[in-house]
């Protein structure tokens, strides 16, 4: 299968054998250079540079800048947002200390309060039972004395019983 001379010549390959001397042999040793190849070279630097240049380099540049503020950026901003987390803790830390205190002396307070109300129905408790032995007490003195009458009564009974029964006769 051939091609056509004119499909294989494309402008970079004009350039590239124009830059390349036909007398060019593996064999021979050129120590000078042809002046006109270096002159055809130089030209061909100086076509080149601004394409290159413009299509190359410059939006490598661009890509490479780029980069870079995106990767400084991160790491900026992950600096801030460690530094913004540190002091979240450090506030988290300063605030649950103070709710800790708080707590602390609501605890206590409720304690207090709870003594005071426990003592108060301790009182009150001790009063009532007070009132209540008193009671049980005066009660136990009022049958007490109405127990003596009774006996009292009995024995003088039980006496003149026991004084007719020996005697024989009625008192």
């Amino acid at each position: 299968m051939r091609t056509e001379p004119s499909s294989w010549l494309t402008p970079s390959a004009a350039l590239t054998a124009l830059a390349i001397p036909m007398s060019a042999q593996a064999s021979e040793l050129n120590l000078i250079p042809d002046a006109s190849v270096v002159a055809t070279n130089i030209a061909l630097f100086l076509l080149l540079i601004y394409p290159v240049n413009r299509l190359l380099v410059q939006p490598l540049l661009r890509v490479l800048d780029e980069r870079e503020a995106r990767t400084s950026g991160a790491l900026e901003q992950s600096r801030r947002l460690v530094d913004e987390a540190r002091a979240s803790r450090v506030d988290l830390e300063i605030r649950l200390s103070e709710a800790r205190t708080r707590s602390q002396a609501r605890r206590s307070a409720i304690l207090s309060a709870g003594e005071i109300e426990e003592r108060a129905v301790l009182d009150a408790a001790r009063d009532a039972g007070s009132e209540i032995v008193e009671s049980v007490r005066q009660s136990v003195r009022s049958e007490l004395v109405e127990a003596r009458r009774s006996l009292q009564t009995d024995a003088r009974e039980l006496a003149r019983e026991a004084a007719t029964r020996i005697l024989g006769r009625a008192l």
